[in-house]
């Protein structure tokens, strides 16, 4: 493959001075990572290395400089005022990597791609942007849990971390990017064929549920996501097509589709029972339909209009105040 292959100790050396001391310390900290998930899925140790080191090697210059960068390499600049210095940095450092360090083209990529992903990413791309994550010095809420997770199952340890992120920005008011939108988008994609692709043995090993247990343990498994105004509704007087209607709210289109595959995973996971069939997934209305129990998660603007409480008003109204949990 085209490019220069670095020492660590050549390498360190040559990017040191452009570093903070507490960026250095980052850095460091993404490199053990980055080596010890290489290790565990059998990613090329050498890039992930190199990738680590040069990834934040931008990201204390001045926007003055980092538009300067821009100018020579012709990064168009895509962001804006707020977003600019938190996610340029990706793009040239991946072109001094490039051109300053010779590097090969698959750790340009992944350093290129170590903040908003890209829709198509290798097993180096996501080592290296969990690695940026998750590393020893991270320490906002869940960091803990996607990192057990990325050394179990990496593709469900990016849907975590990008989920997250995608969250909290929409918390702080902000619009997620598309390329974390579309990166999401394939990992999920990818996390559904595989899913998919199980053998029938381990299909078939399903627990036997009653429908109430199966409707209690989905909303154990919404609540512990912080899903708000959880409802479930007895309906066999009402209808055939199932026993348990149960409801609930999603405070934005990421928390939406985080609860929706929180509950699809955990069913498969804990008891091996799949959704007959799922509907509505990226819109602001997923129903996963379990037969006995149908899910409904929603937007609030769209619960409102659609209304389901009012519709099986005849309804059984379930008691879950022995189950909820979550404030």
């Amino acid at each position: 493959m085209e490019g220069k292959t670095w020492s660590r100790e050549e390498l360190e050396a040559a990017v040191r001075p452009m570093y903070s001391d507490k960026r250095w310390n980052h850095t460091l900290g993404c490199c053990e990572m980055g080596l010890a998930l290489a290790e565990r899925w059998g990613a090329d140790g050498q890039m992930v290395m190199e990738a680590t080191l040069v990834h934040d090697m931008t990201r204390n210059l001045s926007d003055d400089d980092q538009l300067q960068l821009c100018k020579k390499y012709g990064i168009i600049n895509k962001y804006g005022k707020e977003e600019f210095r938190n996610l340029i940095h990706a793009e040239t450092a991946a072109a001094l990597a490039a051109d300053r360090f010779e590097m090969r083209p698959a750790v340009v990529q992944a350093v290129a791609s170590h903040t908003l992903g890209n829709g198509d990413m290798s097993l180096l791309d996501k080592i290296v942007y969990l690695s940026d994550a998750i590393e020893k010095g991270r320490a906002y809420p869940g960091v803990e849990a996607i990192r057990k997770l990325a050394f179990e199952n990496l593709d469900r340890a990016m849907q975590m971390s990008i989920g997250s992120t995608l969250r909290h920005i929409e918390e702080q008011g902000g619009t997620p990017h598309p390329a974390s939108l579309l990166a999401l988008e394939c990992i999920e994609r990818a996390l559904y064929e595989q899913e998919n692709n199980m053998n029938e043995n381990n299909r078939t090993q399903a627990v036997d549920l009653t429908p109430e247990q199966l409707m209690k343990e989905i909303v154990k498994i919404a609540d512990s996501r912080k899903a708000k105004d959880l409802r479930a509704l007895h309906v066999t007087e009402q209808t055939t097509l199932a026993d348990y209607l149960v409801i609930m709210t999603g405070t934005s289109t990421t928390h939406l589709r985080a609860l929706a595959d929180e509950v699809e995973f955990q069913m498969k996971e804990k008891f091996g029972i799949y959704p007959h069939h799922v509907e509505g997934v990226s819109s602001t209305w997923t129903l996963l339909d379990y037969t006995s129990v149908v899910v409904n998660v929603f937007m609030e603007e769209s619960r409102e209009t659609y209304d389901l409480e009012r519709k099986w008003g005849d309804g059984l109204p379930v008691d879950l105040s022995d189950i909820l949990i979550a404030e």
